[in-house]
Parts: C-alpha cells; sequence; structure tokens
C-alpha cells in the first residue's frame, strides 16, 4: 500500500481554516515576531552608542586637557641678552693668573686714540699705563704705602690698600654681587649712577668666569635696563648695547652702558670706550 495514502486515511480529510482566519492568524504572528526581536536589537545599537561616547569623551579628556594657568610673561629683552653673556661667561675657561703677573688691556676711544694698562694682578706690583698719549707708572700698594714717581721726579708717598687687577674674593652669585656693588662705590654713594660706576670698572678688568657671570646677572636686576640691538662701539663693530639711565650726584643725566658681541657675548666695553684686547701677562710693556 502506499505510505503516503496510510497517512490520509490515519489522519483524515484536512480541511483548511478559513482566508480570513489565516490573514488574522499571520498578522498576529508577524507582530509578535518583530516585538520580540526589536528590544534586542535596540539594546545591542544603544550600547555601542554609550561606549562610543564614552570614548570620545576620554579621548577629549586626555588629547584636550583644560589648562586655565595664564601664559608666563615674556622675559625682557636686556635681561635676555645678559643671562646669555653669563652663561658664555660661565662657559668659558678658568684662568687663575699668579700674583706677580699682570693684567694687559687695550681700549679705543671713540675719537681714535688707544689706551693701555699693564694693572698688577694682586696690586703690590708696579704697573705701567699709556694714557691719552702720556706714559705713567702705576705704583703698587707694599707694606700700607704707594710711592708714586711723578713729572719732573718728584717722588709721592701715600697711605694705601692693595686694589688687585685680579680680585680673588669676589661673589659668584648674583644677589651676592648686586649686594657687593652696593657696598663697594669707594663711599661715592649708592644711587644708580654710582652702581654704574663700579660695574663698568669691574666689567672692563679681568673677571674670573663664575665671577663674571654672577656679575651680569646682577645688573639685570637693575630697573630700567634698555636695548640696543643697532648700537655700535667705539671701533664701529656692531653690538648689543645694555643701557640704563642714571643721575648724578649733581643731578645731570647720565646713561651707563654695557656693550657685547651679537654672536659671541663676550665684553666689548662701554659707550665710552671699546676693550680691543685684554690678556694675563708676565711683565709690563708684554702683550698677550
Amino acid at each position: 500500500m502506499d505510505d503516503l495514502q496510510l497517512l490520509r486515511d490515519f489522519a483524515g480529510p484536512a480541511e483548511l481554516p478559513p482566508r480570513e482566519d489565516l490573514a488574522r492568524k499571520r498578522a498576529e504572528l508577524l507582530t509578535a515576531t518583530a516585538s520580540a526581536r526589536r528590544p534586542h536589537r535596540r539594546a545591542l545599537w544603544g550600547g555601542v552608542t554609550a561606549a562610543g561616547l564614552a570614548a570620545a569623551v576620554a579621548a577629549v579628556v586626555v588629547l584636550a586637557p583644560a589648562d586655565t594657568a595664564a601664559p608666563p610673561d615674556p622675559v625682557p629683552e636686556p635681561v635676555r641678552i645678559l643671562h646669555a653673556a653669563a652663561a658664555k661667561a660661565r662657559a668659558r675657561p678658568d684662568l687663575v693668573p699668579r700674583p706677580d703677573q699682570f693684567v694687559y688691556t687695550k681700549t679705543r676711544l671713540a675719537d681714535g686714540r688707544v689706551n693701555e694698562t699693564w694693572a698688577s694682578v694682586d696690586g703690590t706690583h708696579d704697573g705701567l699705563a699709556f694714557l691719552f698719549g702720556h706714559e705713567t707708572e702705576l705704583a703698587g700698594c707694599r707694606d700700607g704705602k704707594r710711592v708714586q714717581k711723578e713729572s719732573h721726579g718728584r717722588v709721592v708717598t701715600n697711605r694705601c690698600v692693595p686694589h688687585p687687577a685680579a680680585p680673588a674674593d669676589l661673589p659668584t652669585d648674583a644677589d651676592a654681587m648686586l649686594a657687593y656693588l652696593h657696598q663697594s662705590t669707594y663711599g661715592e654713594g649708592d644711587t644708580l649712577h654710582d652702581l654704574g660706576r663700579e660695574v663698568v670698572d669691574l666689567a672692563g678688568g679681568y673677571l674670573r668666569p663664575a665671577v663674571r657671570a654672577a656679575l651680569y646677572e646682577a645688573v639685570a636686576k637693575v630697573p630700567g635696563l634698555v636695548a640696543r640691538t643697532d648700537a655700535k662701539d667705539a671701533t664701529g663693530r656692531a653690538v648689543l648695547g645694555i643701557t640704563w639711565n642714571s643721575t648724578t650726584e649733581h643731578g645731570i643725566g647720565n646713561q651707563d652702558e654695557f656693550l657685547f658681541d651679537p654672536v659671541t657675548f663676550a665684553y666689548l666695553g662701554s659707550g665710552t670706550d671699546a676693550v680691543v684686547s685684554q690678556g694675563i701677562v708676565d711683565a709690563v710693556r708684554q702683550r698677550p
């Protein structure tokens, strides 16, 4: 017997339900299926969105942190120049001259005249100077006395204390150097004018690297500094100028000036004379 026929005989005649019932059941099935799937899909998409937003927020926090601090004030140009000169000075070799040697310095004035000096390192030996075309002995101070030979054979003896051309005990710290400058004006006063004279006098002599650096850093603390990037010295060299205005004890306006090489930041003199050459020698009339 045919197997399909046996199944038909066992199940009996199968009648289809009415068409309207089929349509209604089909609609219910589709509605139920859609309702079952939709929450799962929405939850998955919502999770991805939240994760993406969290990552974006984290990226903003990491890559663009809030910065409410005000930018630092720019360093004034004269201070920058002086600090650069101090750094260059501090990096130079430290040469310690012997007490019996001399500091040779050659300077040129704006009118073309040249001065030369041989100053005793410890201040006790007799030096020499060619100033404005005249030769002058720089008598050393020994045993508290300076015996100076003047023109026409006259000899004058005065009490003294040695003034070393290469002082060994000058401060190497900017604040200590500034205090020293205020105290070392030979009783002339403590104005900016007095300070300027002392600074120019020190800078024109021989200073060990750490001392010269401290001097420049001390000058950087002086108020009212002005930088001149188009200045020239007495020889016509292009220089960097640091100036500050002061008033003498007689109320006369004065301008003190430091001149530096624009590349090496070596000290080149003041506004009135230019340092042409400087070095340590063993005897007067000897040149480095």
